[in-house]
């Protein structure tokens, strides 16, 4: 009978212990939500990191598309100057060249002088009678009461290209009194008459219309009729040439290019 209460005994205290030990192993509610509770932040951490990773990268691959697009805009900007300024230069050297071929232009032509400039004019030589302002000389060809101008190259020291075969060329002769008659190249007189023409006579007229003088004026000389009343000149306007009352208009102005 004692035997079987220490049996009891034994039984109840190995019970007792087994009853301890799962009391211990197994963990509180609290513990568990605190567990629970941590790996939720681990998990929320790692979250956060991993975010944070993707932002970084996103940046620096945004920055590098916007230096790479800028770097796209500055070859592009700098391929636009570079065409611009070809294109300049190819403008400028065109012109250059247009500059360079009229310039050349000019010079050959330059080499078909007819006649010369004259200061001074002198007797027995053949002249151009010629209209500095309007670039004109006197043809045979009448009009009204006159002759019809033509037009002839100049640069104030030569006449340029052939003399047209309509121009008259005047020799020079003087008389005792410093007077001069202009002979064409058929020996006619060029001559004023009393109604005021301009005429080509054959022979001296009366009344010394046939006979001319020289008046030095700015830009050249004023040919005045020595027989004509109240101071009338040659003149060249509209085209055409005539005699009227001498006035300082570049008009009545002429000078003499000398025929080789």
């Amino acid at each position: 009978m004692h035997r079987f209460k220490k049996f009891t005994a034994l039984l109840l205290c190995g019970a007792f212990s087994l009853s301890l030990m799962s009391c211990t192993t197994t963990p509180t509610a609290t513990e568990s939500s605190d567990i629970t509770n941590v790996f939720e932040a681990t998990t929320t951490v790692e979250t956060s990191e991993s975010t944070t990773v993707t932002t970084v990268t996103e940046t620096s691959a945004t920055s590098e598309s916007t230096t790479e697009t800028s770097e796209t805009t500055t070859a592009a900007t700098t391929t636009e100057s570079t065409t611009t300024a070809t294109s300049e230069t190819s403008a400028t050297e065109t012109s250059s060249s247009a500059s360079t071929s009229e310039t050349s232009a000019t010079a050959t032509f330059s080499d078909e002088v007819s006649a010369i400039y004259t200061k001074n004019p002198e007797e027995k030589k053949n002249y151009i009678v010629y209209n500095e302002t309007f670039g004109g000389t006197i043809t045979e060809n009448a009009m009204n009461k006159g002759f019809i101008g033509i037009t002839i190259p100049s640069d104030g020291a030569n006449l340029y290209g052939n003399i047209p075969a309509e121009a008259l060329e005047f020799t020079l002769f003087y008389d005792e009194r410093q007077n001069l008659t202009l002979r064409d190249l058929q020996g006619r007189f060029l001559s004023a008459t009393s109604a005021g023409d301009l005429i080509l006579t054959d022979k001296p007229v009366e009344d010394n219309y046939q006979f001319w003088r020289l008046e030095k004026t700015d830009g050249g000389w004023h040919i005045i009729n020595v027989g004509a009343a109240g101071n009338q000149a040659l003149q060249y306007s509209s085209g055409t040439f005539s005699i009227k009352k001498c006035t300082n208009a570049k008009e009545f102005v002429f000078n003499f290019y000398e025929v080789g």
